[in-house]
């Protein structure tokens, strides 16, 4: 028997030659996406077994949807407890076989890009490996169910689509820091949902639940009006942190908690004259569910755009203000208190952050953090603190001074 290794696109060079002199083709995959060879195979004729995994949503419903059309073909369902996860190609032809083996996916990426090896074999009807490898195709065979459209084309298909984004996420790596040196706190990556609570609430009894009092405000304010520009302009002022020294306080709420904005001037004239061009840039972020960094993008792009013609530009503490105060499950408002000890945690320099890096440099690691992505808490009191998670940040980074400056 003859054998040799097949690395990157040897492999499909192979598997096309083999498909063509062959008379029966079997194969036992873990995920199969349109390309050369599945076209190849799909067009044969000679396809005696084909077994097709789906864990993890990789493989493409339209390449199944094709191979559902001949009863040899089955598929291993995403919900099976063991991942079926082999590359087997099987050639037989009279007198003889050949047999890819290793780590090539029917992919696109697998022939076209990635970096793979599999071994080629080569041999008579005689060699025991071919009884091995047709009953491990047999086996898996058996193991799976035949590619129907009601019992499961249907729904894999639409489970597909959902899970898109979730598929995208994992080709994603950031490149995430321990705290810098100097840093007098944990890094945001470092707490679990119980040290997270510990510490805002240590912090938030110093400070009476002044926070916490301000974002239940904010959020109800966001609750009755769509938009930032349909609010009072007194609730608009509350919200962007404008108001003077004296009325900033109302009742048991100081709205200069998560920075005080009210030497923002041109800041100021937006949220007062032209509200609908801040409301504007809102609007691209959702009020529940996930903000994408698209989203993000959009809102940068709109808020600097109601700056034009500005003396002074809008900036990252005006910006995750409103951030914030719209979505506190997802932003930081980042100012002049707290923005060293933040920064110096997640190992950012703090005087290169700026609007359009904030995404990249506070929200990502946020995102990555345990505490952040933890179940919702039962208990009322938990569960509003696991609503503003992402804005209480501020009660452990905050620099102790006084949010009247």
């Amino acid at each position: 028997m003859q054998t040799r290794v097949l690395t990157d696109k040897e492999a499909a060079k192979e598997a096309l030659r083999l498909v063509q002199q062959a008379d029966r083709v079997s194969i036992a995959v873990a995920w199969a996406t349109k390309n050369a060879v599945t076209e190849c195979v799909l067009k044969c004729g000679k396809v005696e077994r084909a077994i097709i995994g789906t864990h993890m949503y990789i493989t493409d419903p339209a390449v199944l949807r094709e191979f559902a059309q001949f009863p040899q073909s089955r598929v291993i369902a995403p919900d099976e407890p063991k991942l079926f996860h082999p590359k087997v190609y099987l050639f037989e032809r009279e007198g003889g076989f050949a047999a890819i083996v290793g780590s090539h996916n029917m992919t696109r990426g697998a022939f076209e890009s990635n970096v793979e090896a599999s071994i080629l074999l080569e041999g008579d009807s005689s060699a025991s490996v071919l009884r091995d490898l047709r009953g491990f195709i047999d086996q898996s065979w058996k193991a799976g169910e035949p590619i129907d459209e009601r019992a499961f084309l249907f729904g894999y298909e639409r489970q597909y689509a959902a899970k898109r984004r979730a598929r995208e996420e994992l080709k994603t790596f950031h490149r995430l820091s321990p705290p810098a040196k100097d840093s007098s706190e944990p890094s945001p990556l470092d707490l679990d949902w119980r040290e997270f609570s510990k510490r805002v609430k240590e912090q938030e009894r110093l400070d009476n639940g002044a926070r916490m009092r301000l974002l239940q405000r904010a959020s109800e304010l966001f609750a009755e009006h769509k938009h930032f520009s349909a609010m009072e302009r007194h609730d608009r002022r509350c919200i962007a942190a404008t108001l003077g020294r004296v009325e900033r306080k109302q009742g048991d709420i100081n709205w200069a908690w998560f920075g005080n904005m009210s030497g923002h001037g041109d800041f100021q004239n937006l949220v007062n004259e032209s509200p609908e061009l801040l409301s504007n840039a809102l609007d691209h972020i959702p009020s529940v569910g996930d903000v994408t960094d698209e989203q993000y993008a959009a809102f940068v792009e709109t808020f600097n755009a109601a700056f034009e013609g500005k003396a002074h530009k809008g900036g990252y503490p005006v910006a995750s203000r409103l951030l914030a105060m719209k979505r506190p499950d997802q932003f930081v408002a980042v100012n002049s208190q707290n923005v060293k000890g933040l920064c110096a945690a997640l190992d950012v320099p703090w005087t290169r952050l700026n609007l359009e890096n904030y995404w990249q440099r506070i929200v990502v690691p946020i995102r990555n953090s345990p505490w952040w992505f933890s179940a919702r808490p039962a208990k009322p009191e938990a569960a509003r603190l696991w609503d503003f998670r992402v804005a209480m940040l501020d009660s452990i980074y905050y620099v102790r001074g006084t949010v009247e400056d």
